[in-house]
């Protein structure tokens, strides 16, 4: 009997499904925001019933097996109310030598104990949710369904080191929140995950420190706005005092990364802060140098975890793997030759990990190969949505396109934002090229018009450049291969004038390398505008407006293109141009 193995990233936010047929290949990947059109997804169960009976239907083998796989184990709940009671009675315990509250640490308390609450909760979910739809479902269409839970982080190391193309490497994970612990290191050959034991296991971490300064920039971490620390971090000026501050609250030992401030400590952080912030440059002072801190220490845990393993390649997950500024310092601040992140490092990408994990479990001598993984891993546009805004809907400007590439080439040449939206959506939280927004990178105006007009954010975040792969070297020092959009490299001087809308004002991009057999269609529409402009790259941001996730079907695309300033919309073979009138 065939078994085919459904992964459920079933964490309190960024839930997400993933198949797994019987030949161990992911088949589909998704993370429940896109189809909710809820960002983050916060407690939702990754599965609803009807949208199951689809995706069994549509990539599960007839009359297979199922095997539901959780990316928390069953020890979860036990290890996590553990965690409940400690921040519980540090709430309650104040610190002796701290005569007042501070709004900091109550703050940080309260996130805290929020995410450890939220968790316990959605492990509750799982005899009423999550999980509990495909149990029936099986039951409905005669299908055996068992279950499985892995630890955490475990998933995460299976997600990172199974998509990686290394055959041996190290492993490591560095995240918020786990089954009581905020980092785990692994070996990984041979097609084994073998945990390096840690001498303990600190619950908060680098992660924490960077919802920290976060909060001190006054973005909330729990809208997914940490990471706007990033692209405001370099207007920002050095700050001596404020990074000597930032450094004295975390330290690395051994294998593990250790937040853990007191009350005081934080009551002179957040005044530095406040000073920092008054003066030139404001928030940004505080942003650069949480984020000098952030790749120090992650430097500093990275070079110990080589000095213990000696491997040269690094398999790199968890959460703060999304920092793409640090993630291009890596290969160069670190003794390790090659990086691999996956595009979907946080716990979307886990409903990844606990299929494959579940699929190893029934084939202990099977190796997946090292190779590159697609990210084109979900949904597709409806044909016959598409077919009905063609027949019904009279919308202007609208017609079906034999060559979208070249047209799509054609119209950014000429200066248009366009939406273009083929085949399966990306898993992870950037568009790679399939559900994005693309613009001329040529003039220096259009990060300002995009951010402003188009996804409606702050003007300080900046766009990725997608880049032909053969062109990297000409335009990056160092150039790294990074096809997830995963690392952030320096742009050469020489061509920074060519491409102004993609060069951040600290020189840098966040760059996605582009390959014909990965991603043909994007390859050739970025071909096709090389050929009429001499630029071999375009301006690649997500198809999106800000505090909405990227875009998920026909209906989601058209209300973005017509509540935005794009252009023109491209979805597979339908284009719809704005009339200049």
């Amino acid at each position: 009997m065939k078994r085919n193995y459904i992964g459920l990233s079933d964490s309190f936010r960024d839930s997400a499904i993933c198949i797994v047929n019987a030949d161990g290949e992911v088949v589909f990947a998704e993370a429940a925001e896109r189809w909710l059109q809820d960002k983050r997804a916060y407690g939702a169960v990754p599965e609803p019933f009807m949208r199951m009976q689809e995706l069994i239907e549509q990539y599960c083998d007839p009359g297979a097996e199922l095997v539901v796989a959780s990316s928390w184990s069953d020890a979860a709940a036990t290890v996590l109310h553990q965690e409940q009671l400690r921040l519980r009675l540090i709430a309650t315990k104040p610190d002796p030598h701290d005569s007042e509250d501070d709004e900091l640490a109550q703050s940080l308390l309260a996130g805290a104990v929020f995410a450890v609450d939220a968790q316990l909760a959605t492990l509750g979910q799982r005899g009423l949710g999550s999980g509990l739809a495909i149990s029936r479902l099986g039951g409905h269409i005669g299908r055996k369904v068992t279950r499985r839970a892995y630890e955490h982080h475990l998933v995460h190391a299976a997600t990172a080191c199974y998509t990686s193309p290394f055959e041996e490497g190290v492993c490591a994970i560095l995240d918020d929140l786990g089954e009581g612990r905020s980092a785990a290191c692994y070996t990984y050959r041979n097609g084994e995950l073998q945990e390096i034991a840690p001498k303990y296991a600190p619950v908060a971490g680098l992660a924490r420190l960077y919802e920290m300064v976060c909060q001190l920039c006054d973005f909330d971490p729990m809208a997914g706005e940490a990471w706007k620390v990033m692209g405001l971090a370099p207007y920002g000026r050095p700050n001596d005092r404020l990074l000597q501050l930032l450094r004295s609250v975390i330290r690395v030992d051994q294998l593990q990364i250790d937040f853990s401030p007191s009350s005081s400590a934080l009551r002179i952080l957040k005044e530095a802060a406040r000073d920092a912030a008054a003066g030139d440059g404001g928030m940004a002072n505080i942003a650069r140098a949480g984020q000098t801190v952030f790749v120090d220490v992650l430097m500093e845990f990275l070079n110990r975890l080589h000095a213990l393993t000696g491997s040269d390649h690094l398999i790199y997950g968890g959460e703060c793997a999304l920092n793409s500024s640090a993630n291009g310092r890596i290969l160069e601040r670190t003794p390790f030759k090659a990086l691999h992140v996956f595009s979907a490092p946080a716990d979307d990408g886990n409903a990844i990990g606990a299929a494959l994990l579940a699929f190893r479990s029934d084939h202990p001598g099977h190796r997946f190969k090292a190779k590159f993984r697609t990210p084109y891993l979900g949904s597709r546009l409806s044909p016959v949505t598409l077919r009905n805004v063609l027949e019904s809907s009279r919308l202007p400007g609208m017609r079906r396109c034999s060559d979208a590439p070249a047209e799509a080439a054609r119209l950014l040449a000429q200066g248009k934002i366009i939406g273009w939206l083929q085949g399966a959506a990306e898993i992870g939280p950037r568009a790679l090229g399939n559900r994005s927004i693309l613009a001329d990178s040529r003039h220096p105006d259009v990060k300002d018009t995009i951010n402003a007009g188009v996804k409606f954010r702050e003007g300080f975040r900046p766009f990725a450049p997608a880049i032909l792969h053969e062109f990297g070297p000409d335009y990056f020092e160092n150039y790294q291969l990074s096809p997830y959009m995963e690392r952030t490299l320096q742009f050469r001087r020489s061509v920074r004038d060519k491409v102004p809308g993609v060069v951040h004002v600290d020189g840098t991009g966040r760059l996605q390398s582009v390959t014909s057999n990965v991603n043909p269609q994007l390859h050739r529409l970025i071909s096709q505008f090389h050929h009429l402009t001499g630029i071999p790259l375009v301006l690649n941001t997500s198809f999106n407006v800000m505090g909405k996730p990227i875009a998920h079907s026909v209906e989601d695309a058209l209300a973005v293109f017509y509540t935005s300033g794009l252009d023109a919309l491209f979805m597979d073979d339908v284009l719809i141009e704005k009339s200049i009138d």
